[in-house]
């Protein structure tokens, strides 16, 4: 008889794996009747928990324990959680070429993941109540990764469970100066599902909570009518650009997304397909988005848009026709990959916390820098002292336009 995995106690109790798993490790809020069925169907089933998971846990308690204020902010990221294999090749190979890589390394990843993963990194300073509302296989890949989330203070919620599935996988090739191609299989999580989780979550005793529900570019085609839903809860919607579908990348659809999302993360190469402007100089895509937003229904749903510029750092901008610009340290490029999900994450961690958004930016961009000079999407150990350490060696972002010109945007964040 087959051994008895974390995923068939969560369907025979009728809850989720990061249920069973706060469960066995006495981590997150579970009510006393699931945590009744949890146990009862453990006992049922006579699971054991898998030893190379539970060691996983045991190596990286000390460091992933923590006690969050129950009112911190809550973030739910939504999307991709996969297993990356990560190979450096000096150039990608041609048809029929055969070549030999250095190494492949098995890692976590996924833009959700990594988003959900650097936000609850800052528990120290910056505390959130991190879940990823993800699809889960029946596999040890998916038992691995969940428990490696737990360690690293993230509760996966997997709404997305069928026989015989497993979790996503992903190759990842980086060549030398840090560009990387991605091959990464399909996922498109059911909106229901998701519309059915963050609803019932929400109770009046969390009505006084800061929450973002942070969405990948992968999945707005499907959650995109279900997101005024969402924001009808009260909750602050967010997106970056990983996986956003082509027909998003114009003007219309750049206005539409303003109308579903509190927060857009837009990438240099995303925002050059919006304007039309391929090839030209950072301030002037800078300038024809901030136009863009001004004119879009963004003044009237405060819209805030995050611009990444690579290399160059990243800009804030209000539809009011405010904004905030961070340059970026110069650093040596390892590995681009997960880049703008480090940024994603933090920024959320910081600005539900509170602070300014040139605050958050600065913080952000300190840590995306950092993150391109390790390998994988979550290669950057990080927490609030390194974060701290990273940010006091940039140069204070600068504000400009609108009713706050200040030289120094922290004074005015």
């Amino acid at each position: 008889m087959a051994r008895k995995t974390i995923r068939d106690v969560a369907q025979h109790a009728r809850v989720s794996v990061g249920t069973v798993s706060n469960v066995l490790n006495g981590h997150g809020r579970v009510g006393p009747e699931t945590r009744r069925r949890v146990e009862e169907a453990i006992a049922e089933l006579g699971y054991r928990p898998d030893t190379i998971a539970q060691s996983l846990i045991a190596r990286r308690r000390a460091s992933s324990a923590r006690t969050l204020p129950p009112n911190a902010p809550r973030l739910s990221s939504v999307g991709y959680l996969s297993v990356d294999f990560i190979t450096r090749i000096d150039v990608l190979p041609h048809r029929d070429d055969r070549i030999t890589a250095e190494s492949i390394n098995r890692a976590l990843g996924g833009p959700a993941a990594n988003v959900a993963t650097y936000a609850a990194s800052l528990h120290d300073r910056y505390p959130v109540h991190s879940e990823l509302i993800t699809a889960l296989g029946f596999d040890a890949d998916s038992e691995w990764a969940v428990s490696e989330l737990y360690a690293r203070g993230v509760n996966t919620i997997g709404i997305d469970r069928r026989a015989g599935q497993r979790l996503s996988r992903a190759i990842v090739m980086v060549e030398p100066n840090g560009s990387r191609t991605i091959i990464n299989e399909p996922l498109e999580l059911g909106r229901v599902n998701v519309a059915r989780h963050l609803g019932r979550t929400e109770s009046p005793q969390q009505a006084d909570q800061r929450h973002a529900v942070h969405v990948e570019g992968y999945q707005v085609d499907s959650l995109a009518d279900e997101l005024k839903q969402v924001h009808d809860l009260g909750v602050t919607t967010s997106m970056h650009a990983a996986g956003l579908p082509s027909h998003w990348a114009n003007a219309d659809g750049f206005r539409r997304l303003t109308e579903i999302f509190g927060l857009l993360f837009i990438n240099r190469e995303l925002a050059t397909r919006i304007v039309g402007m391929p090839g030209r100089p950072r301030d002037e895509i800078v300038a024809a988005m901030h136009d863009l937003l001004t004119h879009s229904p963004a003044t009237q749903t405060s819209c805030q848009l995050i611009l990444t510029l690579d290399q160059e750092g990243a800009s804030y901008l209000r539809a009011d026709g405010s904004g905030v610009q961070m340059a970026a340290p110069p650093t040596q490029v390892v590995d681009l990959t997960g880049a703008g999900d480090t940024l994603a994450g933090v920024f959320l961690a910081v600005w539900l916390n509170g602070e300014g958004p040139a605050v958050a930016l600065q913080n952000a961009v300190a840590a995306a820098s950092e993150a391109i000079r390790h390998q994988g999407a979550q290669g950057l150990d990080l927490d609030a002292a390194t974060l701290a350490t990273l940010t006091a060696a940039t140069e204070a972002p600068v504000a400009f336009g609108g009713r706050a010109a200040s030289k120094n945007a922290q004074a005015e964040a």
